[in-house]
């Protein structure tokens, strides 16, 4: 590919994102006027402060995580590989032909605790943001961005890296988890006792 059209692929990923963001925070909000509508009043939290601090602490983690993240891939190497596996999901084309994806599999930083790091920080911001300011329509928008993720992108990418790196990627899926960590780490070849 030359560098024109890849800069356009680039580009017209960065604009999908950018889509699918406002996608998913405009349907938090159709959700959140649609359930005030058929339940006759407005939906609010009114969240005590200590849960309010926990809000702020959700956004500081996905925040971090994300940073994290950018310590391990460059953003250009994430964009590209984002700009791959939606043009293989548009196209139908064959998964685990490697194309432009470059990256091994060696799992580093908050990618040995889940498998999905960037998408944990991202589905974590909307949920902080909403308990921090007790808003319903941006917790709403934290739940409709995980079900994307959760049933849309993450077992599209996992198809793709099952055909990319094979056993190793089934090894790494066996031992951390999809989305939200809870404390397993993943080691290389497990030696754990079965």
């Amino acid at each position: 590919m030359t560098n024109r059209p890849r800069i356009i692929l680039l580009v017209a990923t960065a604009v999908l994102i950018l889509l699918i963001i406002s996608g998913t925070v405009l349907l938090g909000f159709v959700i959140y006027w649609g359930l005030g509508y058929a339940l006759g009043h407005r939906l609010s939290f009114n969240l005590p402060i200590f849960v309010r601090l926990l809000g702020l602490l959700l956004l500081a983690t996905g925040v971090a995580v994300l940073f994290d993240v950018l310590r391990y891939r460059r953003p250009l190497d994430i964009l590209v590989s984002t700009s791959e596996t939606f043009r293989k999901m548009i196209t139908r084309k064959p998964l685990g032909e490697k194309s432009v994806r470059t990256e091994p599999l060696v799992p580093k930083g908050p990618c040995v605790y889940v498998r999905n790091p960037m998408y944990f920080g991202v589905v974590t911001i909307p949920f902080g943001l909403g308990l921090l300011f007790s808003s319903t329509p941006l917790f709403l928008w934290g739940l409709v961005v995980t079900c994307w993720f959760w049933f849309v992108e993450i077992p599209f990418e996992e198809k793709e890296l099952q055909a990319l790196f094979g056993d190793t990627y089934t090894d790494y899926r066996r031992q951390v988890p999809k989305l939200f960590p809870y404390g397993r780490k993943y080691r290389p070849h497990d030696t754990q006792e079965v």
